[in-house]
């Protein structure tokens, strides 16, 4: 066997089986069954007797291996090592016990901001020039700071505030100033002849206390005395305390 290529022919003759392995390459050799299986025999033996002696080797090297081993005193820890990556963050969780209800703060009162204001009304002609208009219909005047005796406003509280006069006028001319301690701060002209005509002014004054502001006409008594007029007198503090 070994390099050799055969043809296995098989033969029964008077019962007894034979196998013949004829040679390609030289004459042919006639080799019985029973020499075949004497040398499979032999191979086995010796394969099966290696594995046994590997394998009893084995073991005893595992076996010494742990009665040798020493068993000494556990060591001390080691040091600790680096923190690991953050987890996730977890689901929230359940709602607590509704807490006591706290003992209620003090109350403080907020102190009153200053206050002042007026609104007054005259339907009538004018009177002359140079002297504050005094009006009839009071509108607001809950401070009393205007006096309506003489038309006069006069300041009570720091501050700034803002003034303002709303004239409605028919067949009438008319020239209005705002006057603030004799000072002339704002002035209106307009003429009406055979209509209706509005005019307003507006302005916005500082004013400390004791200064005085009003409303006067610049037309002399005829030409204030002709047509219809309605007029209305305003003011009010905008904010108060005012140190600048």
């Amino acid at each position: 066997m070994g390099s050799q290529d055969g043809v296995e022919e098989m033969t029964r003759r008077e019962g007894i089986t034979k196998t013949k392995f004829i040679s390609l390459t030289g004459p042919g050799m006639a080799i019985t069954r029973r020499d075949v299986f004497r040398r499979w025999v032999d191979r086995s033996f010796w394969i099966l007797a290696l594995f046994v002696l590997l394998l009893v080797a084995d073991v005893k090297s595992s076996a010494d291996s742990q009665l040798c081993e020493p068993c000494g005193p556990q060591g001390p820890p080691g040091p600790r090592g680096p923190p690991g990556l953050l987890g996730l963050a977890g689901p929230p969780g359940v709602t607590g016990p509704r807490s006591i209800p706290g003992v209620p703060g003090a109350v403080e009162k907020c102190p009153c901001l200053p206050q002042s204001a007026f609104s007054v009304k005259l339907s009538g002609p004018l009177p002359g020039p140079s002297q504050p208009i005094v009006f009839q219909e009071v509108l607001y005047n809950h401070q009393g700071h205007l006096d309506l005796a003489t038309g006069v406003f006069t300041c009570s509280v720091h501050g700034v505030y803002h003034f303002g006069f709303d004239i409605e006028l028919f067949q009438h001319a008319m020239k209005l100033g705002l006057m603030k301690n004799g000072t002339q701060v704002l002035e209106k002209e307009a003429q009406a002849k055979d209509n209706y005509r509005h005019v307003s002014g507006n302005v916005i004054l500082q004013l400390t206390m004791g200064d005085r502001v009003w409303l006067e006409s610049k037309l002399d008594t005829a030409e204030s005395e002709k047509g219809l007029i309605e007029s209305m007198f305003f003011g009010y503090l905008l904010y108060g305390n005012y140190t600048g």
